[in-house]
């Protein structure tokens, strides 16, 4: 690692052992969506008022509520009361942090950073997708939660990249650039989710994606034998990072535990990445801008 490499982990480091790291806030939007829906008597009526008032929410609504992964039927959904009660609570809060990241993102989204920041957004939407089709076909895990996940799973990433403008000489050097990111990125991810008041099982995902090794624990803290939410996440995690490459089926992942909590063999992974491809395709264009 060369010297400016050093001097940021130093400082990266040093703050979030103090707990003095300036993380960031979540956008407003996605605040306000988040504490209507923690009402537990709030209704999609109420719902629908708030985010009535934010354009560019209510349209991207309509668009996911009228994808062919949420609307089967292919009879249009014109209102927003009509949208939330299709989709859900979760799904609606989902949207609303999917425009959040954008707008995180398109903040930062110029000079020589540019490229990263675009595909890891387009990655984001990847693992969002494969995690919500997972989770519906492989676990009792609520396939918009699983949804969520993905689209946060990576968010130390763009709080690292956002850092790094301030480092210009970083950027320089790829191997160290890249190194930083691989090695900082998860706790870094753990503890803005953490800040945002995100539930520990979001947290967890942050923190773990990466681990191919990890058990997960049950209600008592043991080892837990079946599929979590990271779990989830991290097959489709790698699930994105292949089609991204090009290819289809990695022979490692017959040997990755979270493949084999979730009981997939060849041919599901097939069935998941291939057959699939309509229902992911329709989810990742139905969340972009």
């Amino acid at each position: 690692m060369n010297s400016i490499g050093f001097e940021f982990v130093q400082s990266l480091s040093e703050e979030l052992s103090k707990g003095t790291v300036k993380l960031p806030s979540l956008p407003d939007i996605a605040m306000k969506i988040k504490t209507i829906l923690e009402d537990p008597e709030v209704s999609a009526k109420q719902v629908a008022k708030v985010v009535s008032t934010e354009a560019t929410f209510s349209a991207r609504l309509l668009k996911v509520a009228n994808s062919a992964a949420l609307n089967s039927s292919g009879n249009t959904i014109k209102d927003i009361p009509t949208a939330i009660t299709r989709m859900g609570f979760k799904m609606a809060h989902s949207i609303a942090v999917a425009i959040a990241m954008d707008q995180v993102l398109n903040a930062h989204s110029l000079g020589k950073l540019d490229k990263y920041f675009k595909d890891l957004w387009l990655h984001s939407l990847n693992v969002a997708a494969f995690s919500y089709v997972l989770a519906k076909k492989q676990t009792k895990i609520k396939a918009d939660e699983a949804l969520i996940a993905g689209l946060l799973h990576d968010v130390g990433k763009i709080y690292l990249l956002a850092r790094m403008e301030d480092y210009p000489e970083l950027t320089e050097d790829l191997q160290t650039f890249e190194a930083v990111i691989v090695e900082w990125h998860t706790g870094v991810g753990a503890a803005i989710l953490e800040a945002w008041r995100f539930s520990n099982d979001l947290v967890t995902v942050a923190d773990e994606h990466e681990m191919l090794d990890r058990v997960p624990t049950n209600a008592q803290g043991g080892a837990s034998f079946e599929a979590d939410l990271a779990d989830v996440v991290q097959v489709a995690n790698l699930f994105a990072h292949a089609i991204e490459h090009g290819s289809e089926m990695e022979p490692e992942w017959a040997d990755i535990k979270s493949f084999q909590r979730l009981k997939l063999n060849d041919e599901l992974i097939h069935d998941i990445m291939v057959q699939s491809k309509v229902e992911i395709d329709s989810i990742v264009s139905s969340l972009q801008a």
